[in-house]
């Protein structure tokens, strides 16, 4: 929104066709200039955007689907609204019409979108609760709002300065994401899930608008007495989020890791019926199978008569793809998962633009392992305090020793998913230079103070990972991947429906003798294979390391980022500290292997920041 509107000029939208191949448009609607880039998935002929409502009232740009748009359009004729297009785009407009802003709380999806009102002159910005679709913004230096669902794309928009937000930087490393609304630039931030921004006419004022709380819906499904379920009705739940998130006009298929969520998502998908479902997973070149997730995969798909297609992952692949994911401003992404995301989203555009994935199970069921024994913090805090000074936090027993030795909640919450790969010395040189560590310990100590007094522990860990872990990592990065090839990714295990009543199940029901997601374990018990039921939860594991040292291409590229004299990150670390990084006993470590890539990303990234502030 800018406070001069220049009719004639068009919006540039280069920077996100990959968001939107099929089509990219632009218009000035008062003082709004709202620009989309469209990957058709619903209503393929008529749902083009900008969008208008019939009376020419509201007009719309949006990214995401809304699951619920049949029920919520029958419920709104009812009222007396038309509709000319059969889009949920056009159902969001019409909610508005009828509801206000408190009616983006009925839409049962994934979302973010903006919107002008002719009535008042208003500009309208809103994210979905769960935070599943980015959307970032920023004050432009004439004093125009500006909004993305890139940052890249926000600061070529905006023309603001490339400041480094340091404390970010410093989360990312050791806490693998910039806490609340923060990101890597200082002056950009992020739409808060469940939140509108509502821009006055003259972009003079921006009020944020609440609109949607998983806190809340949890707190709603607890005070109704959730109490024991049984696999039926968890079953019965699983199946109807699945089914309203098969909603598309166009192919869709699924990621399949083997794990419990994904091969849950898959049963649901195929026992629909109809054509076999297209399934993709991944392995490792030079990796054994106790480290690929393959041989699951494929007993998941022999299981479910699904049409399973693998993609092998190399040293190849990292020297590829890196420099995509992470040699732009929007990086980095220097999780070794990612290049395999990307590599494996890259296939499935070959046969579908939709995929749904098992994303947020773990957080909605319980089950990641610190949810099952952070209880035993207390009692074993003496014996793990003494652990961890032998151990560190090498492998699962040295970090959940790290993280049981201690005592104070927040910070032993923080522990769990610290990165143990970032560079101390970098760490340090940031600090020095003004970072401010202590920023994402105030964030979750304030959300943790705002979480209602009767929960359990185990449903402030889950709700604080909904509001933090989700949205500003894994969704994050699984959105920016899948998006690079082009192919829209859904996740039914986070939906308004289902995972607030997961959440508020009793933790005796979610977890039993230290094995945590019992609900789905006992509902789809008898549709997978009882390996897959069995196998402990398992990280991405991959010979970076074997390919950083053995693979030409991938030395080189290294190297040649880490050790030229023009690199970014002698800003913070010297010549010697850099050539540690990449030393062959240095990589052969898994923590190793990490740290040095991590490094690798992040001198992509900074030389892309260079690049911005040059050009």
């Amino acid at each position: 929104m800018r406070r001069r509107p220049a009719p004639t000029e068009a919006l540039g939208l280069d920077t996100l066709c990959h968001r939107g191949p099929d089509a990219q448009t632009s218009a000035w609607v008062g003082g709004a200039h709202l620009g989309h880039a469209r990957l058709s998935i619903i209503d393929l002929t008529s749902g083009g955007q900008p969008m208008s409502d019939v009376h020419g009232l509201t007009t719309i740009v949006f990214n995401g689907e809304i699951y619920n748009h049949l029920e919520l359009r029958r419920e709104l004729e009812a009222r007396g609204q038309v509709f000319a297009t059969r889009s949920d785009t056009e159902v969001i407009l019409a909610a508005y019409l009828a509801w206000g802003v408190a009616g983006f709380a009925r839409l049962r999806g994934m979302f973010a979108f903006a919107l002008h009102d002719r009535r008042d002159g208003n500009t309208v910005i809103a994210r979905d609760p769960f935070g599943i679709k980015p959307l970032f913004w920023t004050r432009g230096r004439d004093g125009s709002v500006y909004f993305a669902s890139e940052v890249g794309a926000l600061l070529e928009l905006s023309g603001v300065s490339t400041d480094l937000d340091l404390s970010s930087v410093l989360e990312t490393l050791t806490s693998r994401h910039p806490s609340g609304l923060n990101t890597l630039y200082e002056h950009v931030k992020r739409v808060e899930p469940g939140t509108a921004l509502v821009v006055a006419p003259q972009a003079d004022a921006v009020i944020h608008v609440r609109f949607g709380s998983v806190a809340e819906e949890v707190e709603r499904r607890r005070l109704e007495g959730v109490g024991n379920v049984t696999p039926g009705e968890v079953r019965e739940r699983v199946l109807d989020s699945v089914e309203h998130h098969t909603l598309a006009d166009v192919p869709l298929g699924c990621f399949l890791s083997g794990g419990l969520d994904s091969s849950v998502v898959a049963q649901a998908l195929a026992s629909r019926g109809g054509e076999p479902l297209n399934a993709y997973a991944v392995g490792f070149e030079g990796a054994s199978s106790e480290a690929s997730e393959l041989p699951y995969a494929r007993l998941v798909a022999d299981a479910l008569g699904v049409r399973l297609h693998p993609v092998t992952l190399g040293a190849a692949d990292f020297a590829a793809l890196a420099p995509r994911l992470s040699g732009s401003l929007n990086g980095p992404f220097s999780e070794p998962a990612d290049i395999a995301m990307l590599k494996l989203s890259l296939r499935a555009a070959q046969d579908v633009k939709v995929v749904l994935s098992g994303e947020g199970g773990d957080e909605a069921f319980g089950g990641y392992p610190k949810y099952a024994v952070d209880g035993f913090a207390r009692p074993l805090g003496p014996a793990m305090r003494l652990g961890h000074r032998w151990l560190g936090r090498r492998g699962r027993l040295g970090i959940a020793a790290d993280a049981l030795s201690e005592p104070d909640r927040a910070a032993r919450w923080m522990r769990w998913f610290a990165n143990d790969d970032a560079p101390r010395a970098l760490v340090g040189a940031l600090v020095g230079a003004g970072a401010r560590p202590e920023r994402a310990l105030g964030w979750v100590e304030d959300r943790l103070s705002a979480y209602p007094p009767g929960w359990s522990d185990l449903q402030r860990m889950q709700v604080l990972d909904l509001e933090a872990w989700l949205p500003n990592n894994l969704l994050h990065r699984g959105d920016y991947t899948t998006m690079q090839a082009s192919i829209e990714q859904r996740v039914p295990l986070l939906d308004r429906c289902l995972t607030p009543w997961a959440v508020a199940l009793p933790a005796r029901v979610k977890i039993q003798r230290l094995r945590g997601k019992m609900p789905l374990r006992q509902a789809f018990g008898d549709r997978l294979p009882k390996a897959v039921l069995e196998r402990p939860k398992s990280g991405f594991r991959l010979p970076l390391g074997e390919w950083m040292t053995g693979d030409p291409a991938l030395r080189s590229m290294t190297r040649d980022l880490l050790l030229s004299p023009g690199a970014r990150l002698r800003a913070w670390l010297s010549p010697g500290e850099l050539e540690a990084l990449l030393a062959p006993a240095a990589l052969a470590q898994t923590g190793g292997a990490k740290l040095a890539w991590t490094a690798v990303c992040l001198e992509l990234w900074l030389q892309a920041v260079r690049a911005r502030v040059a050009a």
